[in-house]
């Protein structure tokens, strides 16, 4: 059975400012820190979290950068559930109308896995105001796809999810025991006891109505790709890249980030991080804070 869950289980106290925006017909969650209005940095967490997934990085960056904020994609954390579809474009299109929602002048982007492949998509559009673009643990979309298709849900290194969704998986991501299957699989082995122990807000998240069907269908999303968005991808970014590669990633090896530099006409930089795996904000906060500080601060002002 489906409980009430309040928000404030998901949207904890910090020193961020919590604020819901309304882009493209939905509203959305965001953890805000700073007030600049000349460019922010955008965090988007992957499957299956939240905001929360950035809530060690969010601080470090504040000091270093005058405005970032973490989002909740539609249909995770407290934005908007969705019922219906939902697809790769739109996704990237809430993060664009987010931040013109807000007003800010220009941004960058950084994602973690289901998180990086919006991402990818969101630099493929290309809008004006964005100037660069990171990503973590998300080889290209595009890049990604011989591996997707020979990797079965159970016993692989990628976690597929095809249109046809079995309740099953439904039920355990809501019970908790697919989250802790999914950190046991793709963390580091010595991270994995620290990012159960800190996962309550996301199974409150996952308890409320319908967020676990939602949360499938955005992984979904991120992987089987349209004819649109797979047009849409097709079309070098023009931005600066970072990629983030979590040396025990469980999900993707780096070699599947092999392909990321036919999608990218501008500086692409590649950095293997030791001892972390897939969840890199949460495994490795000091790391990734530094390295998206230095992106942000010499390639996207």
């Amino acid at each position: 059975m489906n409980t009430l869950i309040p928000a404030s289980a998901i949207e904890l106290e910090g020193p961020w400012t919590h604020r819901h925006v309304s882009a493209g017909g939905a509203t959305f969650h965001v953890a805000d820190m700073g007030e600049g209005m000349d460019h922010a940095l955008v965090l988007l967490h992957g499957f299956p979290e939240h905001w929360w997934s950035w809530r060690q990085v969010l601080p470090l960056l504040a000091k270093q950068t005058p405005r970032v904020f973490a989002l909740d994609l539609r249909g995770f954390g407290t934005s908007d559930l969705t019922r219906g579809d939902c697809d790769l474009t739109q996704m990237a299109l809430d993060v664009i109308g987010v931040v013109r929602a807000l007003g800010v002048a220009s941004f960058s982007v950084a994602g973690l896995g289901m998180g990086g492949t919006v991402a990818w998509m969101v630099g493929a559009l290309a809008p004006l105001e964005l100037r660069s673009v990171a990503v973590l643990s998300a080889p290209h979309p595009l890049g990604a796809q011989p591996v997707i298709a020979r990797v079965p849900w159970a016993g692989g290194r990628v976690l597929r999810s095809r249109l046809a969704l079995p309740t099953g998986r439904e039920h355990a991501l809501r019970s908790g025991s697919l989250l802790t299957t999914v950190y046991r699989a793709w963390a580091s082995p010595g991270n994995v006891d620290g990012l159960v122990s800190q996962s309550g807000p996301y199974r409150a998240a996952l308890r409320r109505p319908f967020a676990a069907h939602t949360a499938l269908r955005g992984l979904t999303a991120s992987r089987s790709l349209s004819r649109e968005a797979r047009r849409t991808l097709s079309e070098p970014l023009q931005v600066p890249v970072l990629s983030l590669v979590g040396r025990d990633d469980g999900a993707w090896s780096v070699l599947d980030h092999a392909a990321d530099a036919q999608f990218v006409d501008a500086p692409l930089t590649q950095v293997v991080i030791r001892e972390a795996g897939h969840f890199l904000p949460e495994e490795a906060p000091s790391a990734v804070a530094e390295a998206l500080a230095e992106h942000v601060d010499t390639r996207a002002l």
